[in-house]
């Protein structure tokens, strides 16, 4: 049974570090949107509230001190929201900073293959040059075309043709 617990706790363990990588890698952006609204919707909320306690405050008639109090809470909230939110704005800037490198270097190993093969059929090509040059006979290759004697051929008269012309089809 506690064997079986630890195998529990253990998958959980790695399945938490397998989503928060691909958090961080921006996979998810469904998440990181919804981080960001709600983020918003905290920022305007304490903004409201500051607005309502500060007005319910005057109308109560309550003294300035306590008002001081809730107003500092109020912009300290705010002031640690704000942090959150540069913060969130870093993090997506090094995320696309991130991303942006590594497309950078898909596209240099991309060309680097081409360049290797370029380099292979440049390799080929000076190889078959240099076979053909390595070939002894081939330099020393003589064609010798034998003598024909055509004098003894008769003379045969080729009576002078024309070519039939064609019938000409106007349209009607």
């Amino acid at each position: 049974m506690a064997s079986e617990k630890a195998w529990y706790w253990l998958a959980a363990g790695v399945l938490a570090l397998g989503l928060n990588g691909a958090y961080q890698d921006g996979q998810f952006g469904w998440v990181h949107g919804f981080a960001e609204r709600s983020t918003e919707m905290v920022e305007r909320a304490s903004m409201r509230g500051l607005s309502f306690v500060t007005a319910a405050e005057t109308m109560l008639g309550r003294n300035s001190e306590s008002m001081g109090w809730s107003e500092a809470t109020l912009r300290s909230m705010q002031g640690r929201m704000a942090c959150k939110r540069i913060e969130m704005a870093e993090r997506q800037i090094d995320m696309a900073q991130m991303q942006r490198d590594l497309a950078a270097a898909r596209v240099d190993r991309q060309l680097a293959k081409v360049q290797m093969k370029m380099d292979k059929v440049r390799v080929i090509a000076i190889e078959s040059g240099n076979r053909a040059q390595k070939c002894s006979r081939l330099s020393r290759m003589v064609v010798t075309v034998p003598q024909v004697d055509l004098s003894n051929l008769p003379d045969v008269q080729m009576p002078a043709m024309q070519a039939p012309v064609a019938p000409s089809h106007d349209p009607i």
